[in-house]
């Protein structure tokens, strides 16, 4: 009896910080994901409204909703299905700078 304490004792904690990882690297790639998704409407909403994309490969794409969702959406879905999530910060981080700057810049111009 005490020796299966001694083996599922530190099998039972490894398994519940695995669970503890999975969770936060999925929380960290839907996180990115919406960041994305932000960006993609943020962009959308500007350039419907007339503002013009800085951005020279996206100001392309503006054409095709299709294409803009496969870059915006599809692309770092693939992204954030290979990479781990905590190497997906830095990328949230950026985006979280982007989005907060688009939007500063639509209530700076609409006002």
């Amino acid at each position: 009896m005490m020796e299966n304490r001694r083996i599922i004792g530190p099998i039972s904690h490894i398994l519940a910080v695995c669970r503890k990882k999975d969770k936060t690297d999925t929380a960290l790639k839907a996180a990115f994901l919406l960041m994305q998704m932000a960006d993609l409407i943020l962009t959308l909403v500007a350039a419907r409204s007339g503002w013009v994309e800085l951005n020279p490969i996206m100001r392309a794409q503006l054409d095709s909703l299709a294409v803009m969702a496969f870059v915006k959406f599809v692309i770092p879905g693939l992204v954030s299905w290979f990479v781990p999530g905590r190497m997906l910060i830095p990328a949230i981080l950026l985006l979280c700078g982007v989005v907060g700057w688009n939007l500063k810049e639509m209530i700076c111009l609409a006002f």
